[in-house]
């Protein structure tokens, strides 16, 4: 990774790795790690995640930003980053196709209240390329 982009921290030890925890997860094989000022998701793409035209669908990157930005804010409202949440909005911007099978995507919390959390993400690649931004509000629940 190149220390250009939001992946430069990526040499840092999570203080969790989420792995199996919903049934989509189990069924597309990410993974979730979460930091005390991030949560990157990471993906190895296989024919389960392409389209029509073999490239990754975006679909994936949408699921792989929403994941980061969830877990991002749970851990803006909970030290263990166990507090559930919702989200009331995700905009996904597609920027390129992936050159490798190697994926991740990496949110901030932007802003955080008591019950609504902001966030922002960016999909790589494992070359360091940018493939995605996006972003998303979400709220706590339960």
């Amino acid at each position: 990774m190149t220390s250009g982009s939001d992946t430069s921290e990526i040499s840092q030890q999570p203080e969790r790795i989420i792995i199996g925890e919903t049934g989509l997860q189990r069924t597309l094989s990410y993974e979730n790690r979460l930091f005390a000022d991030r949560c990157e998701t990471h993906l190895v793409i296989d024919d389960r995640h392409t389209n029509r035209h073999g490239g990754l669908h975006g679909g994936i990157h949408a699921i792989l930003l929403d994941s980061a930005c969830g877990f991002a804010a749970s851990r803006a409202l909970s030290d263990d980053g166990s507090q559930l949440v919702v989200t009331l909005s995700l905009n996904t911007n597609y920027l390129a196709a992936a050159k490798d099978e190697n994926i991740h995507a990496v949110a901030r919390v932007t802003k955080a209240g008591r019950s609504v959390v902001y966030t922002e993400g960016k999909v790589y690649d494992g070359q360091d390329n940018l493939l995605a931004t996006g972003s998303a509000v979400l709220k706590k629940v339960g």
